[in-house]
């Protein structure tokens, strides 16, 4: 049976008992509906997830998960006059670089008395692709002591395959995510003798020192950084499910896989290669927050001195001090993890944007609108006033939000002021017959701390498309090439995609960035410094 309200507002003092009891016996239908109908949707949700779930395990494909996003509608961006985006040309000739001439005359023959004109200019862009095997012949000399002197091979040609052609290997696979075998195949169509082994090894073996630089990005990044970005997905590792986390912001990308994606994972992403814990100040203030029994907090010292040098030293400290339960072990921990990454260089003070998920609520925690947002796009109205008042609080929310954006253009204290009240006026409504929706906007109101972050910090952004971004590479690559099976290749795929994605943001060419390092050269500057570099320099007014 369908409920909708009476056409008619009929005064409560002229109201008959009957009416009366009716009133209330719809409000109360109508809660109950209401609540009746979250239920429905939960159960639903986890029908659809045991029906995909049921899919994989038949190997059958499902739909595509399609929905138009609400981001920005009814923001229109004005169109500029001219040709459309994207169709302008660009001149050809201010980086070309002539590499060879070649003068062609007329086929014809040329009539007595023609006077030479000069000549016209054709620049062609073309690719040299051919195999460049290489003899060295290395002088080997004998002494009168019956010593023997040979001749060193150049730092980059140790080995049988050649800088260039690691490089390409390299790029292909992780640039243009050509899976392994095909790169095989490329290669032995251009005459290159090499096997499928050869090229795994050219790809995940003597890595350690791009993975030095990847972890040294990692360290200057959040040293210099005044939020990051995360966010994690699956990674498939040995044939077992896995996680892979990304940390980020407009300077630097850094990917870590591992088998878990709990805080303490976090913490030691964050922790960057150290492995020892710390108890500082910061930690005590994490586990009052967290609520550590006081019978194991007075157990505690807080200090910036080095506890335990790995987690074996760790767990017989805790367990010297008595600390045994499950729970208090994973705080005090965590507690430890947190301590050893700020004196390891990550500010107290650093906002860690994320999508909420409990993991990454650490430090001074910023939550992204959008997803935030989905708590009242995915309700689904009962009757018609419950529909009209979803459109209508969605429509001030994007209204909203579409000041705050205004408000990183132009910061100002009097808007701060304002856009902080309204807030409160927009979130703190109330709608009684609506249990759902009074259940969302109580969401908002325990969260607004960490959806106002941009008031302080106009540069953060208001979403995680950012970090999306970062892992749609890794979800690319991992549905081309699965899951890997040796740690070096999951090292490698961690180290490269974070490089590759470094050096786009950093305006780096990940080709020339690849040369440089396995020849030896500076063409390309060390990554770190670029970032120090850029984070130190001045903002554009």
């Amino acid at each position: 049976m369908k409920l909708c309200h009476l056409p008619i507002e009929i005064p409560e003092g002229e109201r008959t008992p009957l009416v009366n009891w009716l009133v209330n016996l719809v409000a109360e239908q109508q809660e109950i509906i209401s609540k009746q109908q979250e239920k429905i949707a939960k159960l639903e949700e986890k029908v659809n997830s045991l029906d995909e779930e049921l899919k994989v395990a038949k190997k059958l494909k499902g739909k595509p998960k399609i929905r138009p996003s609400t981001l920005n509608q009814g923001e229109k961006k004005p169109q500029k006059s001219g040709k459309r985006p994207g169709s302008d040309k660009g001149s050809k000739k201010l980086n070309f670089v002539v590499d060879e001439e070649r003068i062609i005359e007329p086929s014809e023959k040329l009539p007595s008395g023609a006077i030479f004109n000069g000549y016209r200019e054709y620049d062609v862009q073309d690719l040299v692709l051919h195999r460049h095997n290489i003899r060295f012949l290395l002088a080997e000399y004998r002494t009168l002591s019956g010593k023997t002197i040979v001749g060193k091979l150049p730092r980059e040609y140790l080995g049988h395959y050649g800088p260039t052609l690691r490089s390409f290997t390299l790029y292909q696979h992780h640039q243009c995510r050509v899976p392994q075998n095909l790169i095989l195949e490329e290669l032995r169509e251009f005459g290159v003798d090499i096997s499928a082994g050869q090229i795994n090894r050219i790809l995940i073996e003597k890595k350690e020192s791009f993975h030095a630089e990847q972890n040294q990005i990692l360290q200057v990044g959040l040293e210099t950084a005044t939020y990051i970005h995360t966010d994690d997905t699956g990674s498939r590792h040995q044939g077992k499910n896995g996680y892979c986390t990304v940390i980020g912001n407009d300077l630097f990308t850094h990917f870590s896989s591992s088998n878990s994606k709990s805080r303490s994972n976090y913490l030691r992403i964050l922790r960057g290669t150290a492995q020892d814990f710390v108890l500082n100040e910061y930690s005590r203030s994490y586990l009052e927050k967290q609520q550590l029994p006081v019978c194991h907090l007075s157990k505690l010292k807080f200090d910036s001195q080095v506890i335990s040098r790995c987690d074996r030293e760790w767990n017989e400290y805790l367990e010297g001090l008595g600390i045994t339960s499950k729970q208090a072990i994973k705080l005090v921990t965590e507690a430890g993890l947190l301590g050893s990454a700020i004196e390891h260089g990550v500010s107290p003070e650093l906002i860690v944007l994320s999508d909420g998920a409990k993991q990454f609520v650490i430090l001074i925690h910023a939550l992204c609108w959008v997803h935030r947002s989905l708590s009242i796009r995915r309700l689904n109205g009962v009757t018609a006033q419950h529909r009209q008042e979803i459109d209508q609080v969605q429509a001030i929310l994007w209204a909203y939000y579409r000041q705050l954006k205004a408000y990183q253009e132009q910061p100002t204290p009097q808007e701060r002021k304002r856009l902080e009240a309204r807030f409160d006026e927009i979130f703190g409504q109330c709608y009684p017959h609506h249990y759902g929706l009074n259940l969302a906007m109580e969401q908002f109101c325990a969260h607004k701390s960490e959806l106002l972050r941009v008031l302080a910090l106009p540069q953060l952004p208001l979403h995680t498309n950012a970090a999306e971004n970062d892992l749609r590479e890794y979800v690319t690559r991992r549905k081309i090439s699965g899951g890997t099976r040796h740690d070096n290749g999951r090292m490698a795929r961690d180290t490269f995609t974070g490089l590759k994605k470094t050096c786009r943001k950093l305006g780096v060419s990940f080709w020339q960035y690849l040369l440089s390092r396995i020849t030896g050269d500076e063409t390309v500057p060390y990554l770190p410094d670029v970032i120090r570099a850029r984070a130190s320099a001045p903002a554009p007014t």
